[in-house]
Parts: structure tokens; sequence; C-alpha cells
């Protein structure tokens, strides 16, 4: 890697090359110039990379989980999760209007471990995709997903919800771990603390990870800001987890150019530490061999899964299955 004096740029080294991620390997350096370069901007630039390849399973965050409609004016549904399971991946949209919705977890009446407020001005563009892991076990009592919609009774949210088993959760851990160890990991220490990270171009959607396991295994408190253009936020997260237990992992579509993540630490100085990680989820042009002709639920959520219990099947209202 060379450092000149008018470039400084922390790139991820490039994947080998093959037919299936050539796109990926699109690296738009010049967005890191230090003549151009904010104060509050890290030295990266979300673009194809190492970990490209490892991020691209479109099992991971399935688009074809049965919906629910929830009604505006703060309706809520609720979501028992099974004995054993701790990890559940949701999805989360609208049909074209604005998206305001909030997700938490509960343990027992009284301790919320997560919550993400989603005010997003399209949800059927930019749908929220995410997988949140907990601890299979509380002495709280049992853990259940909450989402609930706005005031606004003209802003409805479509649902979906997919406990994992404990054979596939482990399977995600493991593609989690990969991903993790190898990409920039870029630090908040809180207090406000503001990261700038620039998208590519040719990205049509990022994944974040978030962990604290090595800076203090606290939780965070963050805000998430989509900006398409100067100030022109368009997509905009409340996210607070536990952090050092409960790695997040989530992708937010970015379609078309000009996109920047801001991410604001809002917790104290010496209570919000925390790395992150962002990477190409889905690239223009590019197509994972392995994938073609699998369906889209390949390892992710099956209608047919014989799994027994809950497991393996999207939820109902209180747990029930659908």
């Amino acid at each position: 890697m060379k450092i000149g004096s008018s470039i400084l740029a922390i790139i991820l080294l490039p994947i080998a090359a093959t037919s299936a991620f050539s796109q990926r390997n699109n690296a738009q350096h010049e967005l890191n110039t230090a003549n151009t370069l904010p104060k509050n901007q890290f030295f990266y630039a979300v673009t194809g990379n190492e970990s490209s390849e490892l991020s691209y399973d479109p099992s991971a965050f399935p688009k074809n989980l049965p919906m629910q409609l929830i009604q505006g004016g703060n309706s809520r549904l609720t979501y028992k999760m099974p004995l054993g399971a701790d990890r559940v991946q949701m999805l989360i949209q609208s049909n074209g209007r604005p998206l305001k919705a909030r997700v938490e977890l509960w343990c027992g009446p009284i301790r919320r471990t997560h919550f993400l407020d989603i005010s997003n001005m399209n949800g059927q563009e930019t749908p929220v995709r995410a997988c949140l892991k907990f601890k299979a076990v509380d002495s709280a009592g049992p853990q259940t997903l909450q989402i609930n919609t706005s005031e606004d009774s003209t802003f409805p949210a479509w649902v979906g919800v997919d406990v994992m088993t404990p054979e596939r959760s482990a399977e995600r851990q493991k593609v989690f771990d990969a991903i993790w160890k190898s990409s920039t990991k870029i630090y908040s220490q809180g207090d406000k603390t503001i990261r700038s990270v620039p998208i590519a171009d040719n990205v049509k959607s990022v994944m974040l990870l978030v962990w604290s396991k090595d800076v203090g295994k606290k939780s965070f408190k963050v805000n998430v800001e989509l900006l398409q253009g100067p100030n022109c936020k368009r997509q905009y997260y409340q996210l607070q987890c536990g952090g050092g237990s409960q790695p997040y992992q989530a992708v937010f579509e970015t379609p078309g150019n000009g996109w920047t993540i801001r991410w604001t630490n809002t917790k104290t100085l010496h209570d919000g530490s925390h790395e992150f990680v962002l990477v190409p989820y889905e690239v223009e042009g590019d197509v994972a061999e392995d994938h073609v002709g699998l369906p889209p639920y390949y390892n992710g959520y099956s209608p047919d899964s014989t799994h027994g219990g809950n497991y393996g099947k999207s939820l109902g209202p209180h747990g029930t299955n659908l």
C-alpha cells in the first residue's frame, strides 16, 4: 500500500478476479483524497474488496418471507421467540409510502435489550432487512419481539419475521465472523462521535455489522443516516443493541448514486465504544455462480421446513405459525 502526499486511503486488497465478481473490483479511492476529505470522514469507501464474496449471500436476508400488514396509528404486533432460539431475521417495508416503525426486543416485562426506530422516505425502495442475535436463555423471562407503527394512521407497514434454527444460526455466525475478520473496522468512541463513509456508485446495497466485543463489550446506541446528496436524509435509524453478546447485522438499500452513511454515537464517551463494518452486499453487474438456479430461500427461510416447533418458520402474532 502506497501513501502519497495528495492521496491517503485505506482500501482492502481486491479479491481474485473472477467472472462472477469482476464488478466488485471497482474501487473508487478518489473519494478519499486528502484535499477533499472532511475531518469527520473515515479514510475508507464502501466498494469492492476482499469481503465482497463473503457478504454476497442472498439467503442471508431473504425477500420471500410471508408478510403481514400492520396498520398505522400505533398498531402493534408481538412475536414470542421459541425456547432455545438466538437469532431472528426481519424484513420491514411499505407499499411506497414513507416507512415509520419501531422494532423492540424485550426480556420479560421491563427489560428492553434492543430497539430500532425506522424513518424512511420510501419503504418500498429502501426496505429494512436485519438479522438480530440475542441470548437464548434469560432469567427475566421469554424473549418477545415487538414491532410498532407510528402514530400517523396513513403509514402502514408490511412485516416478515423468521426465527432461525440453532444450526442455521451457527452457520450464519460463522459467515459473520469471516466477514468481520477480513474487513476494515471503523471505531466509534462515543459522546456524539461522527463517522461519514461514502458509498461507491456501483454498490446497490451495503451490509452493516456492529460489534463491541473487542472494545469493552458494552451496549451501543447510534443514529444512522443514509444521505443522498448534501444533507438529503433519505433513511434515518436510531439503533440500540447489546453490543458484546448481540452482534447486529443489517442490509441498507442504496439505489442510485451519491450515497453516504453518517454514523453518530449517542452514548457517553466511556460507555459507548464499539466497532462497525460496512461492506457491499449487492453490486451492479455481478451474480454469484454458486447461487444461480438456487431457490431464494437457499440456507434461509423455507416454506417447507421440516424443523419442529417454530424453528425455520415465519411467525405470526404471539408466536403462531403462518
